[in-house]
């Protein structure tokens, strides 16, 4: 299993990299590749599935990250910071950003060029047809995104596309998914970016896109442009 480049034209300064899941694999390899926390992660994990996802996501990352350093994917020092967000622990230098997001078969990995951006949040899931749009709709979105999740020729469709977009920018922004899905309103916009309406002025700046994701999955990009000087 091995990442592969996305192929959609992206912004400066990010490289986003999907890696196809064989959920019955052997990942002891991968295994080898993780941290002595890592591995008691994956282990806590009930499922075989989710054990597999999980190893073969971090070391699929680690891999990625350790090309951009100069060193061996085992040697890639990753820390956790606020809300348990992992970000590279690298002296004397500035460390790529990166986020990462798995489900189903399928895992997304965005870098980011710490000189270009200052934020990157990523996004990707299984988009499962029984799911209740009015339970995660009156939970997770505004006012002006339940009114135009009504008006949507396809509902399914717009619930996911906004999920992900809320997703990612709130990883981007580096804060508790589940504390702050109300806190930001995700709207379709022109070829494929989205419009966004953030109530926390701290969070102005930040940009949104769809990704073209495979079939019955839905995925989106969020960052934050650095500031020129």
């Amino acid at each position: 299993m091995r990442p592969v480049s996305w192929p959609d034209p992206l912004p400066a300064g990010i490289e986003v990299y999907r890696l196809d899941l064989d959920l019955d694999a052997d990942v002891s390899a991968e295994r080898q590749l993780l941290a002595l926390a890592e591995r008691a992660q994956a282990d806590r994990y009930a499922r075989s599935a989710d054990r597999v996802r999980f190893t073969a996501t971090r070391a699929a990352l680690r891999g990625l990250l350790a090309r951009r350093v100069g060193c061996q994917p085992a040697d890639v020092r990753l820390a956790v910071g606020l809300h348990r967000k992992p970000f590279l622990d690298l002296a004397g230098g500035d460390a790529p950003l990166f986020n990462v997001s798995h489900s189903g078969a399928h895992a997304l990995i965005a870098l980011g060029d710490p000189r270009v951006v200052s934020a990157v949040g990523i996004d990707i899931e299984a988009c499962r047809s029984n799911v209740d749009l009015e339970a995660v709709a009156s939970l997770a979105f505004t006012g002006s995104e339940r009114r135009a999740l009504q008006e949507a020729g396809d509902p399914l469709q717009a619930l996911y596309s906004r999920w992900v977009g809320k997703e990612a920018v709130l990883k981007a922004v580096g804060v508790g998914v589940a504390e702050h899905l109300q806190s930001i309103g995700v709207h379709a916009g022109a070829h494929g970016r989205y419009i966004l309406e953030c109530a926390v002025p701290e969070w102005s700046g930040l940009h949104a896109v769809a990704l073209d994701a495979p079939a019955g999955y839905a995925a989106a990009l969020a960052w934050r442009a650095k500031e020129s000087t």
